[in-house]
């Protein structure tokens, strides 16, 4: 789709960090430490993670030139996606945590992420952490921005999570951790151990995953098997019996019927409207601007994906099948403001301010000081 002459070579970098923390954790890397002075003594840090970490960044970044964010993962509250689950179907635990299977780590591993995320803000990069939303939810609000301001670039997430592929099109692809599998569209563009997930490959790679084993996945139709069948390395329960035979006609009958599948089974941002403050009534546009500000507030409603999404399942489904995939939807749709759902669960969806690419002599001057070198471009 983008010819190097059209991009001037760039590409927009949009990485979910957190994958590659375990990886440098868990992969045998060489220990690394340096000496650092702090409050006037000479203290042994440990390198090892913000080592590995900012120079894969560093590198796929090509030394600033792409426009470059990294996304961290926070501590959860009352309005994360971990608590919609565990808390709106009224269950106060649940036998593993949302994206709870990981190995606890020391605290060696978390001074380690810290220490990784303030060079890289000291460093001039990008970075994104929000109490509240996780690493994906961010990946989603950078995305967003990077298509506003660079339409003409290619867009890459790199990510372990397979949540995030459902955010492939013609702009974005998805370079998705990989033990045994390195590719790419071209050699100058390959991620060792990634693999390049594009629209026309996207059915053949994900038939091709245990998760979705039996099934039929046409693009754009992860979604929908996460709504329907739930997703057991999340901890969401599917609709009972929705069997792989069920969901496969299902597939099939939509197919039959022209449904545009590519363009229906979507993460959406809410639909953002004013009202008068302290009820539900929208303003019109045409009063917005005389209305005074002290009189209107701002009220998220339903994703104009979810509505389509309902529509076109209604059309096969019973009605209680409907619910489950639009409470199921709600709680993993990346960003999402959680609408329709009690008072405790609503939050604004994270707006990113700018997507842009930094100077290698500023992160490497900040990463200097606990002896990492990195290359000037």
């Amino acid at each position: 789709m983008f010819r190097k002459s059209e991009t001037d070579g760039r590409r927009v970098r949009i990485i979910d960090v957190t994958h590659m923390f375990y990886k440098y954790a868990n992969g045998g890397m060489p220990h690394l430490s340096a000496n650092v002075m702090m409050n006037g003594q000479l203290v042994r840090v440990d390198t090892t993670l913000p080592s590995g970490v900012i120079k894969a960044i560093h590198r796929w970044s090509r030394q600033g030139y792409n426009p470059t964010v990294v996304c961290f993962d926070s501590k959860g509250c009352s309005r994360s996606r971990k608590a919609y689950f565990t808390q709106h179907s009224e269950q106060e635990e649940q036998k593993s945590e949302y994206k709870g299977k990981r190995d606890i780590q020391d605290s060696r591993f978390y001074e380690g992420i810290n220490l990784t995320m303030n060079l890289l803000l000291s460093g001039g990069v990008t970075v994104l952490k929000a109490d509240g939303y996780e690493a994906d939810d961010l990946v989603k609000a950078a995305v967003d921005k990077a298509k506003s301001t660079y339409p003409d670039l290619p867009i890459d997430v790199i990510t372990g999570d397979a949540d995030l592929i459902p955010l492939v099109d013609d702009q974005v692809s998805v370079y998705i951790a990989s033990r045994k599998l390195t590719w790419a569209e071209s050699s100058d563009i390959e991620i060792r151990h990634y693999f390049q997930l594009r629209p026309y490959n996207y059915q053949e790679y994900c038939e091709g995953l245990t998760a979705f084993k039996s099934l039929t996945v046409p693009y754009n139709t992860v979604l929908l098997t996460k709504l329907l069948r739930g997703d057991k390395s999340d901890n969401i329960e599917g609709y009972p019996k929705f069997t792989p035979t069920k969901y496969k006609k299902l597939i099939q009958k939509m197919q039959e019927d022209n449904v545009d599948i590519a363009n229906t089974f979507l993460y959406d941002a809410p639909v953002k409207k004013y009202v008068y403050r302290g009820t539900e009534e929208v303003i019109p546009d045409s009063l917005l601007d005389a209305t005074p500000t002290e009189k209107k507030a701002i009220k998220y409603f339903e994703p104009r994906a979810l509505t389509k999404i309902t529509e076109v399942l209604s059309k096969y489904l019973d009605e209680d099948i409907v619910k489950h995939a639009r409470f199921v939807y709600n709680g993993i749709n990346l960003n999402g403001a959680f609408t329709d759902v009690p008072e405790r669960f609503k939050r604004r969806p994270i707006v990113v301010k700018e997507v842009k690419g930094y100077v290698s002599g500023e992160l490497a001057r900040a990463v200097s000081v606990v002896d990492i070198n990195i290359p000037i471009g």
